[in-house]
């Protein structure tokens, strides 16, 4: 099962942040998650960016993973990390496993896996400035996956605009709960006039009200992989993600 991927992607150190990077190769990160798309069968395209930085910096450079599809439609997760002694399981290591598993079970999806999410959302404003100038033809959302290594089918949408693919989501799923939540590359979508949302399942507690404490494990070494659930995770994938990224 794909998904039990996500206890060696989180013995995967990089050597730190986005600002690490160079040109030299891929972060070890990277370097997984292409040999899980070699592994999987799924073609992919490394793309490398530059970072914007003063004029006397040593360059440097992030790393967005693409996985081409042939429909208007797109998801993305973000792969870079703060703490690079950490696990970074829910953050974000299970959303890039399950988005790889989304493209398996809907290869005509796009998928992008995108780098510098930490730092003020530096590769999805490279992939926002593609996805403008036409490079994936039309795209009508992109759905930005954030910690969904636990909950399920229980899950929450940002408090962004409504739009269609807000419409979307409560069309399938009416009695989706909705809360603010902190900076995503969602927000960045938005900002270059692309309709976005972020989604996150979360598991419930015994009243059955969310339980948002696995939220604030975020960067510390307490966002471990023992927190999370592979089960859980095919279980978002196949049971919200594919209905909401399925025609109709």
């Amino acid at each position: 099962m794909i998904y039990n991927e996500i206890y060696s992607f989180c013995k995967v150190k990089n050597k730190g942040n986005v600002f690490t990077n160079t040109s030299e190769m891929p972060t070890p990160r990277v370097q997984f998650i292409i040999e899980l798309l070699e592994q999987e069968e799924i073609p992919y395209d490394l793309n490398m960016f530059s970072i914007p930085r003063s004029s006397d910096a040593e360059p440097l450079f992030g790393w967005n993973v693409i996985l081409m599809g042939t429909s208007d439609k797109m998801v993305v997760a973000h792969h870079d990390i703060v703490n690079p002694e950490s696990d970074n399981a829910n953050d974000n290591s299970c959303s890039v496993i399950n988005a790889i598993a989304l493209k398996k079970l809907m290869p005509e999806l796009n998928v992008v896996l995108l780098d510098g999410e930490e730092f003020g959302g530096i590769g999805s404003t490279h992939l926002s400035n593609q996805i403008n100038e036409g490079f994936f033809n039309d795209i009508a959302w992109v759905l930005n996956l954030e910690l969904t290594g636990r909950g399920g089918r229980s899950f929450f949408v940002d408090t962004s605009p409504f739009g269609p693919l807000m419409a979307k989501i409560y069309d399938v799923f009416p009695d989706t709960p909705y809360m603010a939540v902190p900076f995503n590359d969602s927000m960045i979508f938005r900002r270059h006039g692309i309709d976005s949302v972020n989604i996150n399942p979360l598991p419930l507690k015994e009243d059955e009200s969310m339980d948002t404490s696995i939220l604030w494990l975020c960067h510390s070494m307490n966002d471990s992989v023992d927190k999370i659930s592979p089960i859980d995770m095919k279980e978002f994938v196949e049971e919200v993600l594919v209905p909401i990224c399925s025609e109709g």
